[in-house]
């Protein structure tokens, strides 16, 4: 039979919270400053999630499961108090739910937040699209583009190779934040190659490689 669990949410002291040492979920300065006018100007929406302590030896009683940026726009907003979700759980299981947690969140399917952002247009400007979601004008640009692109007049550029064979280049853009410029700037130092598909393509083939001991197909 399915169990079904109501949690209560309970407002705990921010000085009984500290965050955990494990966290891998990281979010860029931008997504961080968004998130703290969201709570400066709507308050909590969702509560963080801890666990109890037991033999500390200062004030702290709780520990963060999922929820450490909420928590430290809050410190930075000066709030006193938190809405929590008070979790009895191991260290071991904390870890597990904290990544579990953050996988759950997923991705966005960009097509449909692409038909999300033209359905908004009808509501909002351009610029108040960017001020609620904290998009850059080029990302909502983009965002619009693509739903104009023909997917189904797309052909690849096809040529004969040294061999007479058919070399096939594939052209795709996509919308990078500056993280994933910089990770990628990075790959392109690593690797020493000049071109952007070739740095890739030799970081994830090392990747599969070392993960997976297999080449790639």
């Amino acid at each position: 039979m399915l169990k079904k669990y109501i949690h209560e949410v309970k407002l705990i002291k921010i000085s009984e919270v500290r965050a955990n040492a494990y966290n891998p979920n990281v979010i860029d300065p931008r997504t961080y400053s968004q998130l703290v006018r969201r709570i400066s100007e709507e308050g909590f929406l969702q509560p963080i999630i801890v666990r109890c302590l037991e033999g500390t030896q200062d004030q702290v009683k709780y520990e963060i499961i999922d929820g450490e940026h909420r928590y430290r726009a809050a410190v930075e907003l000066e709030y006193e108090e938190i809405p929590a979700i008070i979790l009895d759980k191991s260290l071991p299981e904390a870890m597990v739910g904290t990544i579990n947690m953050n996988k759950l969140r997923g991705e966005f399917d960009v097509l449909k937040l692409a038909e999300v952002i033209q359905e908004l247009s009808k509501t909002y400007t351009i610029e108040e699209i960017e001020d609620k979601l904290g998009y850059t004008p080029d990302e909502v640009t983009g965002l619009g583009e693509l739903l104009s692109f023909d997917f189904d007049s797309f052909k690849p550029d096809i040529q004969l190779g040294e061999e007479g064979g058919l070399d096939i280049e594939h052209r795709l853009e996509v919308i990078l934040t500056k993280q994933q410029d910089d990770i990628i700037k990075k790959a392109i130092r690593l690797t020493k190659k000049s071109e952007v598909p070739d740095a890739l393509t030799d970081i994830c083939s090392e990747y599969i490689m070392k993960h997976h001991g297999k080449g790639t197909t």
